[in-house]
């Protein structure tokens, strides 16, 4: 499973049928596709619509927070909400990808904090799970989850880029941790020994395609879209960092990520 990935992006939108045949023909069952701002929400739940083998999830990313309608609140509880009258309950959907960036430019770190906890407290309320964006906002991430609580349907931390020290913390209310094509990136220490310790039942593995681009891929100057197929590229190095073999780390990946979504399997 592709915990966290983009197929609605305007980069890959155009070409999203192939990129979804290819993933499902190569053995990736399900990817979860993330909105990040709410032009998303209609294109996301079209692609859960049409097919199987993805699961919808709808959120306000912190890059956008200073963009909303002022309705936002109310457009992603109705997006959540239909998706409760689908007669093929093949999952449940999630929020996200929301969270924190105090990398980029000119933030607005108290609008930030103020939407991404609206979007936990939603998640909460709703009995869903949610997707996270944390960079170099850990400290205050820390404050907020400790304020909310235990997410009861648990969630993830996509692309983790935080110290192995916190893992616990996190898995401890109710975060699954996820990794991406970072792990194979030169001097990504940190990220390697998160990986190393991680729980058995709280890992999960990602593309957040079209990016993160893994860095063996990376160095055609050709090919600098990130595609779901590159999942079997990740998980054999993370398998190899785990020191398992690739196939029990991509069952134990998968199992959780069923488990997150509650995806029934026969």
């Amino acid at each position: 499973m592709d915990a966290h990935c983009h197929l609605q992006d305007n980069k890959i939108f155009a070409d999203h049928k192939n990129l979804i045949e290819n993933a499902n023909a190569i053995g990736i069952k399900y990817m979860v596709c993330c909105a990040t701002h709410e032009k998303d929400f209609n294109k996301v739940k079209k692609l859960s619509v049409q097919y199987n083998s993805i699961i919808p999830s709808y959120g306000i990313h912190p890059w956008f927070v200073e963009n909303l309608s002022c309705e936002w609140e109310k457009n992603l509880i109705g997006v959540l909400e239909s998706e409760k009258t689908k007669s093929n309950k093949r999952y449940t959907p999630g929020i996200g990808e929301t969270g924190l960036d105090f990398a980029i430019n000119n933030y607005n770190s108290a609008l930030q904090e103020k939407i991404f906890t609206d979007q936990l407290i939603i998640a909460k309320e709703m009995n869903i799970p949610i997707s996270i964006h944390i960079r170099k906002a850990w400290d205050v991430f820390i404050h907020i989850i400790k304020k909310t609580g235990h997410l009861r349907a648990g969630g993830l931390i996509h692309s983790y880029s935080g110290s192995p020290d916190m893992i616990p913390l996190f898995e401890k209310y109710g975060l699954y941790i996820s990794f991406s094509g970072s792990i194979t990136r030169p001097g990504t220490k940190k990220v390697i020994k998160a990986l190393e310790i991680v729980s058995d039942d709280k890992m999960l593995i990602e593309t957040d395609s079209p990016y993160i681009m893994p860095s063996i891929l990376s160095k055609n100057k050709n090919n600098n879209i990130n595609k779901p197929e590159n999942l079997v590229l990740i998980a054999d190095i993370a398998s190899q960092i785990r020191k398992i073999p690739v196939k029990e780390y991509g069952t134990k990946t998968f199992n959780n990520g069923v488990r997150l979504f509650k995806i029934p399997e026969n």
